[in-house]
């Protein structure tokens, strides 16, 4: 099974929404960004945490598609899935 690296922004979530993957112990983590490499720079690196490897989407480690919320208690928004 291969990995990606995977970080977590709240900024980001608020804007643009986060979805949810799968880490190879089987755990859930949810994810703004993900990448191959580790020591890449997102674009709001100051709030930005690591939140470790997950599996890659193409493998099946997206398990919940990308969902915003308009604001601490507007509606929901999930975007359709592929």
């Amino acid at each position: 099974m291969t990995t990606i690296h995977a970080w977590f922004s709240f900024e980001s979530a608020l804007i643009h929404g986060s979805s949810v993957f799968r880490k190879p112990s089987g755990s859930t983590v949810n994810v703004t960004r993900t990448d191959v490499d580790r020591i890449s720079k997102g674009d709001r690196a100051l709030d930005e945490k690591y939140v470790g490897e997950v599996v890659p989407s193409e493998e099946g480690g997206c398990v919940g598609s990308k969902h915003l919320v308009d604001g601490i208690s507007g509606p929901e928004f999930h975007e359709p899935a592929d």
